[in-house]
């Protein structure tokens, strides 16, 4: 079925016409309807515990390769599909668009799921003739109604109603670059607050600026939280990592002190490096590699990346902290105490994301012993992984085993033999890099003195010399990431003397 459903998606093309797009956006729907029918099946019988996942949102996060905030809305709405069926029978007859369910899946809170259950048919009814803008107003007030209904047969039982939260909410989502978009609203008391804060953060333009309102707003909205930061104590044993980590490779702080420095081009470089003639090879290998070979970048721990300005301001101290990184390189205690230090915790962060079963954010993770520390586990680095507090409880509950790799790869066994393996998300250095179209010069490799014919000395660059530079500058690397020990670092260790053996041939 689905090779035909392929071949006749491969052979479909949509004209370049208003009429055709809408028709293929609703076929699409109806599609999309089918889907999430089956999922909403699969849900409720919990197939997805069976075929190894944690939760319904683990399995459309790994299986189907969704993003996490992707993941928890699609399993929000298979969840609601699965106590509304008439919704999704509307959905799938197309008396109702998939704009709609959304909708409704999203506006209606977990505690009033039942309650509309009871009148879904001729909700159904009422919304079919309605655009998605006008389904989320009645929607609204209908979950409006439920409160005051909730309150009121709550009085009448004789118990105290849930205290109804106040009118607000705020959503704070990254774009695909990185940007964040803020959005939501606020009740009266917290709009006093918001208002009077962002009207004494706000600064008039400095000579030369031209910021428009909207400009002088979000500024201003950063100096509070800046303010905020900086007044953090963050103690210890604080699971909640108020205090903002950054982490970068340490070529990334390389490049983060070039460009504070102003060097932006090859000429900028070699003044750079001639202004400084006490930097010793390793530095000026790094500084090489920084300005050219890497397109590493450094994250925050929930693996937004950040601009080197940000890295250079925040490896100055304050409230913010810089988690230097050498590839996967990071801390190590043995077992001279029982938990993890805020260090430790912060690097494992870097390195998982967030929790290495479920996805879960990075403020909501404990670490967990990958071998027991009454077991004699270390409380290491390489013996330790994120892992939210419900994912740590059921490991420990359904006693399974699992496996830390030295390239960060976690690998749990289930009593049935079955296995599931993550790979880190913070190590980014492992990824591949995109070409990248420029015009730009390349950073000039340093001129070695070489014997010419007829013994006359004059400055050039061979081949060999070349080839030295390289491969020693890739030996400092992989010394810093991976050790000395590591067969990558000893093979290219052999390379090198191979070519100095023949250099000292040559000459």
């Amino acid at each position: 079925m689905f090779e035909g459903l392929a071949a006749m998606i491969e052979a479909t093309e949509v004209p370049v016409d208003g009429a055709a797009i809408a028709e293929a956006r609703r076929l699409l729907d109806r599609l999309d309807a089918k889907i999430v029918e089956a999922e909403s099946t699969y849900a409720s019988i919990g197939q997805f515990q069976v075929e190894g996942f944690n939760s319904m949102a683990t399995f459309e996060r790994h299986a189907c390769r969704v993003s996490l905030p992707e993941s928890r809305r699609l399993a929000r709405r298979a969840g609601r599909l699965s106590a509304w069926p008439e919704l999704a029978e509307a959905w799938r007859a197309g008396a109702l668009t998939g704009s709609q369910v959304e909708q409704a899946c999203a506006i209606v809170p977990n505690h009033h799921v039942e309650r509309f259950a009871e009148t879904m048919a001729a909700t159904v009814e009422l919304l079919a003739p309605l655009t998605a803008h006008q389904t989320g107003v009645v929607l609204r007030r209908a979950v409006q109604a439920a409160d005051a209904f909730a309150e009121r047969e709550a009085a009448e039982a004789g118990v105290e109603p849930v205290e109804k939260e106040p009118d607000r909410e705020l959503s704070a989502v990254r774009s695909l670059d990185d940007e964040l978009f803020v959005r939501g609203h606020l009740d009266k008391d917290s709009a006093a607050v918001v208002e009077k804060a962002l009207v004494a953060a706000t600064r008039d333009d400095v000579e030369g600026e031209r910021r428009t309102p909207m400009e002088r707003r979000a500024d201003a909205l950063v100096a509070v939280c800046q303010g905020y930061l900086d007044t953090l104590e963050n103690p210890d044993g604080n699971r909640r990592t108020e205090r903002l980590t950054l982490t970068a490779d340490l070529i990334v702080m390389y490049r983060a002190w070039l460009r504070a420095a102003g060097v932006r081009t090859a000429a900028d470089l070699d003044r750079f490096l001639a202004d400084r003639p006490h930097l010793g090879e390793l530095d000026r290998a790094l500084f090489l590699e920084a300005f050219d070979g890497t397109g590493l970048t450094a994250t925050t721990l929930d693996g937004f990346t950040v601009t080197d300005t940000m890295v250079a301001a925040v490896a100055e101290g304050g409230a913010m902290e810089l988690l230097l990184t050498a590839g996967s390189r990071l801390l190590s205690l043995g077992r001279s105490v029982r938990t993890f230090t805020a260090a430790q915790r912060r690097a494992i962060l870097a390195r998982d994301g967030g929790c290495r079963s479920c996805g879960a954010p990075p403020e909501t993770c404990d670490i967990h012993h990958v071998i027991p520390w009454e077991d004699g586990g270390l409380t290491d680095i390489d013996n330790g992984v994120a892992k939210c507090r419900r994912c740590h409880r059921q490991h420990h509950r359904l006693e399974w085993v699992d496996r830390l790799d030295p390239d960060g790869t976690y690998r749990v066994i289930r009593p049935d033999g079955t296995e599931i393996t993550t790979r880190p998300a913070g190590l980014d250095h492992q990824l591949p890099l995109l070409p990248v179209a420029t015009t730009s010069e390349p950073a000039r490799i340093p001129r070695v003195r070489a014997g010419a014919a007829g013994g006359q000395d004059r400055d050039r660059v061979s081949d060999i010399d070349r080839d030295l530079i390289e491969v020693g500058n890739e030996v400092v690397r992989l010394r810093l990431r991976l050790g000395d020990a590591d067969p990558t670092t000893i093979e290219a260790k052999e390379r090198l003397v191979a070519l100095m053996d023949r250099y000292d041939r040559a000459a």
